[in-house]
């Protein structure tokens, strides 16, 4: 993993093109395929040049493209993978080959990518301007797969330009619903524009969730139920058990019957992950993560908890509440350094009748909490991106660099 450049120069070039890809944000989400289309045939057609996976859902895709990845390097493809957010570091949003990307390549690639936008008359958005960088990266370091995590949705995203020799679903649940739509139906007609017709795929989803995913698309698709033949996982909980067999299943999709304990091999900060002093991370960011966290909790011998909260503006947080408040023994609300954040004041309503204290950062919580407990840090992947950054020694923001981009 590559946390910074090495050289001064090195550096201000990688800050130089961050604060490019963040300026932007400024175009916010632009869910219409025909800037991406266009740009990736103006940069050669980088796309033709691997095999591409598709993989979507409300949560769980990342996890799961993680696993996936393990899994296809462990038969020894060389494989790409493009998630978002980052937690720390904005080269961990493309890793090749287990390797974050280097700060000197993304210096060096996102003027070509700008360049060629502007040669064509193009504005991409940040998400479509790092998906293209993505790509042509991918095409340069001569990968044989990319898993490509959808960002937002899947109709419109911009991953979903590609070809997918298969695509997943991992779950559909309620989220960014002022832009995906209002119910699961909704959300699952998003979502399901992922699946190609004649190609394998899949889901995990089950309940009501697989019922939506049914009505919504016109194309076959099998289910993928969880399995009694895994190993113990790094990544912790019965959702992340669903997430490890659905990667299997890709997998042989794929052609690569791998072995279980291959999954032994992911890494996926920011989910269930352990530090000194007993404090845990995970990005759990909306009611249903925030279940399934709650669910690994009640298993686990986390007892007694001290839980440090955070979150954005825009999610459900009253859902988030009802699943994790009440297996605290103290809480510590905190404002996150992110420009849609909800501040620790905002966020006290919501938690009235439980043990709470109104704090300040996520760096002072941390510092203050109880020494007899565990400690939990949830309720968004940019809180505990900041979290992680103070407890590995890394800067925060990157660069010095705030930005709305997700």
């Amino acid at each position: 993993m590559h946390e910074a450049a090495d050289a001064p120069g090195e550096v201000s070039d990688y800050c130089a093109a961050l604060d490019q890809l963040f300026a932007l944000a400024r175009f916010g989400e632009k869910l219409d395929l025909t800037t991406p289309r266009r740009l990736e045939q103006a940069l050669g057609g980088p796309l033709s040049s691997y095999r591409s996976v598709l993989i979507g859902g409300t949560n769980g895709k990342g996890s799961t493209a993680a696993f996936l990845e393990a899994v296809l390097r462990a038969a020894g493809l060389k494989v790409g993978l493009f998630t978002s957010p980052h937690l720390v570091s904005f080269c961990e949003r493309i890793r090749i080959d287990g390797d974050d990307i280097h700060p000197e390549t993304v210096a060096a690639l996102v003027p070509v990518v700008l360049r060629v936008a502007e040669s064509h008359d193009l504005q991409p958005s940040f998400f479509e301007a790092t998906w293209g960088l993505a790509a042509l990266a991918f095409s340069l370091a001569e990968v044989d797969v990319v898993i490509w995590e959808v960002g937002l949705g899947g109709r419109l995203d911009a991953t979903n330009v590609c070809e997918p020799v298969a695509s997943a679903i991992t779950s559909v649940g309620l989220d960014h619903v002022h832009v995906l739509g209002p119910d699961l139906a909704s959300i699952a007609r998003e979502k399901a524009a992922i699946f190609r017709p004649g190609r394998p795929n899949l889901t995990a989803c089950w309940g009501e969730a697989l019922s939506a995913v049914a009505k919504a698309t016109p194309h076959d698709f099998g289910v993928v139920a969880p399995r009694d033949d895994l190993p113990a996982l790094p990544l912790p909980g019965a959702h992340q058990a669903r997430n490890a067999a659905l990667a299997l299943a890709l997998a042989g999709a794929l052609g690569v019957e791998a072995p279980p304990s291959a999954l032994l091999g992911v890494r996926w900060p920011g989910r269930a992950e352990r530090f000194p002093g007993n404090i845990f991370l995970d990005c759990a960011h909306n009611p249903d993560s925030a279940e399934a966290l709650a669910e690994w909790l009640q298993q686990g011998a986390v007892r007694p908890l001290h839980l440090i909260f955070g979150a954005m503006a825009d999610k459900a947080v009253d859902g988030m509440v009802a699943a994790l408040a009440p297996l605290a023994d103290s809480i510590t609300l905190v404002t996150p350094t992110y420009p849609r954040r909800a501040t620790a004041a905002e966020l006290a309503p919501a938690f009235e009748g439980y043990p709470v204290t109104v704090g300040g950062t996520v760096a002072e919580a941390l510092r203050d909490r109880p020494q007899d407990r565990f400690c939990l840090v949830t309720g968004s992947c940019f809180l505990v991106g900041e979290a992680r950054a103070g407890l590995t020694g890394q800067p925060f923001p990157e660069c010095g660099l705030l930005t709305t981009a997700r």
